[in-house]
């Protein structure tokens, strides 16, 4: 991936300095810094320039132009529209009255230092200029703490970009073949944390705009025009009665999942081209095996081996029977081994053999679709989090148990196609299988057990 970014960058030539630019310039200007943080492109570009395909000097040149027209562009956006359309259009980025009130006490205890100041803090660096422009800050006093901050903010963030970068060099050295793999994964942690922080972050906004949107016009009038169809919708999901939420969200769940496996196992019977890339994905992986990646992957996909799984469900079971909360140990008896063993049947009903290799990390002689330990973390984790997420309140903490149990199941995939014994196919479709299963059985049970409470409370 890195090879093919300096490639690209190399082909565009000068361009590339105009992305940057451009991307520098609509922080500010059009406030995508309340929602994509600036420094993340530039960040990348400092990387690229150790990797010699920018230059260094002109890169923060470039960068800290950008940072000063789009901070202008922002303040007379402010001068011309002022604060309170900020506060009408800006719910859809992100921008609240509480939020505002926080930059405003900001601004207000820095005066013309918090131009220089906000550019080194997240929310402020995208709306300070426009709460400049708005409060009629005089320009000539804007504009030289505008490009002063500018300057060092673009040598700070490029140069940190540029020393990670060097700092990559140097441990590509030391790790070899491992390096694409490690930087994947470290990318692929770094892309949850920041799904996690705006998810968190914006909260309120996303209700609120859910909230504009039920309010237009034209949905009211539509739910006016059909509000039979939508009284039966609302039925479906209400969190009371048996044919409520639960079994409404289950069943579109299972459907999706069901699809998307049975889409997966009719390209491996036919050989589509998803066999292609299932080889193609295998190669990559086993050319870039190295001995301390393999065995912290084979310490993962031990403690997730079906003895694993199979103990740390028991270790459940218990804590549920000790709890007394016997519809949720049902629930589990029947999710996780029942999933296991469907997936051992589905194994066996396809006979799909494992990848093949002259020099291969792990040789096994079952089945290879679709993956059992996937199967296995899948059903585990995925109860456990249906299990924990009523009993968190917090909307953050939700998103954060949400993201982890993804992760937990992501690196179990990602251990056993780099061990050579699952191809792609194999990791995607126990991934589908045993969260139709999930659903299935755990819709299964609910219903069962609101029909029953409903029951007791008609007699």
């Amino acid at each position: 991936m890195l090879d093919f970014l300096i490639d690209l960058v190399n082909r565009v030539g000068h361009w590339g300095y105009l992305v940057i630019f451009v991307g520098a310039m609509l922080e500010s200007a059009a406030f995508l810094g309340v929602i994509v943080p600036g420094e993340s492109l530039v960040l990348v570009a400092g990387f690229l320039a150790a990797q010699g395909a920018l230059d260094l000097g002109d890169l923060i040149l470039v960068v800290a132009v950008g940072a000063a027209c789009g901070d202008s562009i922002g303040y007379e956006l402010g001068r011309r529209l002022g604060r309170q359309w900020l506060l009408r259009y800006g719910g859809g980025v992100g921008i609240s009255r509480a939020r505002l009130d926080r930059v405003d006490a900001f601004f207000d205890r820095h005066g013309g230092k918090s131009v220089f100041l906000g550019r080194f803090v997240g929310f402020a660096r995208a709306v300070v200029p426009f709460l400049a422009g708005s409060s009629r800050m005089p320009y000539r006093l804007f504009l030289p703490y505008n490009v002063l901050g500018a300057l060092l903010w673009s040598a700070v963030v490029v140069l940190l970009g540029y020393f990670l970068g060097a700092s990559w060099q140097v441990a590509e050295r030391w790790i070899g073949r491992a390096s694409a793999i490690l930087g994947g994964m470290v990318l692929f942690v770094l892309v949850l944390a920041w799904l996690w922080r705006s998810a968190a972050r914006n909260e309120a906004g996303i209700k609120q705009a859910w909230r504009r949107f039920l309010d237009r016009p034209g949905i009211n009038a539509l739910r006016r025009r059909f509000a039979p169809q939508f009284a039966f919708l609302q039925a479906r999901l209400s969190p009371t009665g048996y044919f409520g939420l639960r079994l409404s969200v289950g069943a579109l769940i299972l459907i999706g999942a069901g699809w998307l496996f049975g889409g997966i196992a009719e390209d491996v019977i036919s050989g589509d081209p998803l066999t292609i890339v299932d080889r193609q994905v295998a190669a990559w992986f086993h050319a870039r095996a190295v001995p301390t990646l393999t065995n912290a992957m084979l310490l993962i996909s031990d403690v997730n081996s079906v003895a694993g799984i199979t103990l740390l469900t028991l270790l459940l079971a218990i804590y549920l029977a000790w709890k007394r909360e016997w519809a949720w140990l049902g629930a589990l008896t029947l999710a996780v081994p029942g999933g296991m063993l469907l997936n051992m049947l589905t194994k066996h009903a396809f006979g799909r053999l494992r990848p093949s290799f002259t020099d291969p990390i792990l040789t096994l002689t079952t089945y290879s679709f679709p993956s059992g330990h996937v199967a296995a973390a899948t059903l585990l984790y995925g109860f456990l989090a249906v299990y924990l997420l009523p009993r968190i309140t917090t909307w953050r903490w939700r998103v954060l148990l949400v993201l982890t149990t993804f992760f937990g199941i992501a690196l179990v995939a990602l251990s056993r196609v780099y061990l050579g014994v699952h191809f792609l196919s194999d990791v995607l479709a126990a991934f589908a299988e045993s969260v139709a299963w999930l659903a299935l059985t755990l819709t299964a049970v609910h219903t069962l057990q609101q029909r029953r409470a409903m029951a007791r409370g008609a007699r």
